[in-house]
């Protein structure tokens, strides 16, 4: 044997197992795309099912948090319109335009739309709009009673800060109002 029949052997075994190589190469290949695209299928089978459940979850926390948020402005609505009652009731009380005893039933019509409302607010304010509206209705509370006089800016403050409360907790403007005018 020559060196000549060594090269034709060893270049033969090289490609065969060249030919095979490539064959097993190209199989593999194959075979793994198959099972590439099999996992991944099933991955994003799974994926899409997690979306979907996250989906539904955030559209039943936002009709939770959208019908809360309604609720706390209906709420926050119905204190300003007992309170405006009520202050339109002293203004035209101190201006003799409406008589005592008008004004004792209107205060009366207060007190249980105020126990009302304040039970409504129980149930969705936070701590700090409740103590706005405590301090600003036991003030009003106190002026029917006589027991401190009626001064406009006093309550106007009082009003004040129970608005930028509410404000705060419902998201419209977190920087407080104050009142710039002349009165």
């Amino acid at each position: 044997m020559n060196w000549e029949d060594v090269f034709k052997i060893i270049t033969a075994v090289i490609t065969s197992v060249g030919a095979a190589g490539v064959i097993i190469f190209g199989l593999s290949n194959w075979l793994g795309k198959v099972w590439a695209s099999r996992i991944l299928e099933r991955e994003k089978n799974v994926l899409n099912k997690e979306l979907e459940a996250t989906k539904r979850e955030l559209d039943v926390y936002k009709e939770t948090y959208m019908r809360s948020h309604n609720d706390k402005i209906v709420i926050y609505r119905a204190v300003v319109d007992v309170v405006s009652k009520i202050l339109s009731t002293f203004d035209s009380l101190q201006s003799g335009r409406t008589p005592i005893e008008q004004a004792a039933q209107a205060f009366d019509s207060f007190n249980e739309q105020r126990m009302q409302t304040y039970g409504y607010l129980a149930m969705l304010a936070p701590q700090s709009a409740m103590d706005a509206h405590d301090n600003f209705i036991d003030h009003l509370i106190k002026i029917s009673g006589n027991e401190v006089s009626y001064e406009w800016a006093e309550v106007r403050g009082l009003a004040i800060k129970f608005i930028n409360e509410v404000r705060i907790d419902i998201g419209i403007d977190k920087t407080p109002i104050s009142y710039n005018g002349d009165m």
